[in-house]
């Protein structure tokens, strides 16, 4: 499992990342920005708008260069427009610009730059900006690493309806980072968190009730949560949810054993997938078991590698 905090990129009040329970993961994930098709007379417009100081195009021209609607990235011109937006007080102008000096993105990194820029974001409303504040605090970018800090802003961007923010938040209390260790409150922040559409909030929910980590093991919840994250496109929630359903079937006996199993294999269990092809060698369907044991051998299930060889010696 993989653990928080991350600071992802926040363009423009997208933030996406992944944190889930148990190893720090530092990597920042880039959002997906959506734009309209590019329309030179709309950027034409909009640079003029922004000459008249107007820090919403401005900001808007930073994204065209950022994301390449103008029909290339160019990260420099973006760094111009983020900057000019900001300097009219944009919120989420010096969130962006503050996201490319963290990054080294068509100016050099420089990480108290970054935290500066975050900081006036913050002050400004951009609740992003409070967000990646936060996490540059937890991680000590631009700063020495203060868990006090970062809890402060964590629950101001929470309350404001971001759900990065509540899972970090969630985290802390989890496993009583600054704050007192606080099983049900870091429950509830995960809640808000999956509610709000994040998917390591999601995860974390079917982590915790998988394993019973301060609360009882519940398969059926570990399976929902996981299965909210895993339509989140959470890779991990979607292995996770092989280890879920395969802990239910020992052997397949009836039919909901065998629609469970099912899930399991589609899920990269594979021991799973090799009693499932068990179930169907002894129920004479030998080309769906062949293809089971293929997916369980590649899985690393050895005994299908070697029933896959037994079966072909018989052949020869």
């Amino acid at each position: 499992m993989k653990d928080v905090i991350t600071k992802p990129i926040v363009l423009t009040g997208l933030v996406l990342f992944a944190i889930l329970i148990a190893i720090i993961n530092m990597d920042k994930i880039k959002p997906i920005k959506e734009l309209g098709a590019f329309d030179e007379e709309y950027v034409q417009y909009y640079k003029k708008a922004c000459e008249l100081e107007d820090k919403d195009a401005c900001n808007e021209l930073g994204d065209v260069y950022h994301y390449g609607k103008s029909g290339s990235v160019d990260h420099e011109d973006a760094v111009l427009y983020y900057k000019k937006a900001c300097k009219l007080e944009s919120p989420a102008g010096c969130n962006n610009i503050g996201y490319m000096y963290d990054n080294g993105l068509g100016i050099e990194r420089n990480e108290w730059h970054a935290i500066r820029l975050y900081k006036q974001a913050c002050k400004y409303g951009e609740m992003e900006g409070c967000y990646n504040l936060g996490a540059m605090y937890y991680n000590g970018e631009g700063s020495k690493r203060n868990y006090y800090k970062a809890a402060v802003y964590f629950k101001k961007a929470c309350n404001a309806g971001v759900p990065q923010a509540c899972n970090d938040l969630g985290y802390m209390y989890a496993h009583g980072k600054h704050v007192r260790k606080d099983i049900q409150e870091a429950l509830s922040l995960y809640y808000d968190a999956c509610d709000m559409g994040e998917a390591s909030g999601c995860n974390n929910l079917g982590y915790m009730y998988e394993m019973g980590k301060g609360v009882r093991k519940d398969s059926m919840k570990a399976e929902r949560y996981y299965t909210a994250a895993c339509n989140l496109d959470d890779k991990d929630s979607c292995d996770r949810l092989g280890a879920v359903f395969g802990k239910r079937v020992e052997r397949i006996k009836s039919n909901a054993d065998l629609d469970v199993a099912r899930k399991a294999c589609k899920h990269n269990n594979g021991t799973m997938c090799y009693k499932l092809g068990l179930y169907y060698e002894k129920n004479e369907d030998d080309d769906t078991a062949r293809e089971l044991f293929k997916k369980a051998c590649n899985l690393g299930q050895s005994s299908s590698c070697k029933h896959l060889g037994d079966l072909h010696r018989r052949n020869d």
